[in-house]
């Protein structure tokens, strides 16, 4: 599953990067410079974010417009108030993921996108995995990535996250669980049973060809 997810097809927007990077105080730096007036500290967060942040609010709004909104947002915030990033409450890269998830969910619940599985449904989704299956057999690229936007879209929000986030912007657990605010065993946690769904649903796809 992990393989399929990262295809570089897969990872629109700006050039693929890999995860978030351990640039925490150069990007403090960054933001006390930018309270300055400096436009190349200014630029520097902007292409160091905008494509990791555009692609994490498209591949959870499944919508291009909503993730260049998103996107708009986060840097007009820093533009606007770069004095509100408080650096006991996390990194800057967490803070601009934060604005644009909390965008992102605010989007999604305006056009009710988001229909959460029970408990009892995710454990039959869970169990109803076939072992072994081999979902990429007879399934051209294009088919798959079709398929697959549409699984991950198709996932519960926190399910959903974890994927973006791991699996797609390569971010660690603990990367993720300071943006999601929870601990790094619950990342890992989601990561588990949406990579099963996820698998599921891509089975399913495969099968009703």
């Amino acid at each position: 599953m992990e393989e399929i997810l990262k295809f570089e097809q897969w990872k629109v927007g700006a050039a693929a990067t890999s995860g978030m990077g351990e640039q925490p105080c150069e990007d403090q730096e960054l933001l006390r410079q930018l309270a300055k007036g400096s436009e190349i500290a200014f630029r520097t967060l902007y292409e160091r974010y905008q494509g990791r942040i555009y692609r994490f609010v498209l591949h959870m709004s499944g919508n291009a417009a909503t993730a260049e909104e998103a996107t708009q947002e986060v840097f007009m915030a820093l533009i606007g108030n770069s004095r509100g990033y408080d650096s006991a409450k996390g990194s800057v890269a967490a803070y601009l993921f934060g604005i644009a998830r909390n965008h992102a969910l605010r989007a999604m619940k305006a056009v009710q996108s988001d229909i959460p599985l029970s408990e009892d449904e995710e454990e039959q989704e869970e169990f109803a995995i076939a072992d072994g299956l081999d979902v990429l057999e007879e399934m051209s690229n294009g088919e798959l990535l079709t398929a697959l936007r549409q699984a991950v879209l198709g996932l519960p929000s926190l399910y959903r996250e974890a994927v973006v986030l791991c699996d797609l912007e390569e971010m660690s657990y603990q990367q993720a669980a300071e943006l999601l605010e929870c601990s790094a065993g619950t990342v890992a946690s989601r990561l588990h049973r949406a990579r099963g769904l996820l698998k599921k649903k891509l089975s399913a796809s495969k099968c009703a060809k």
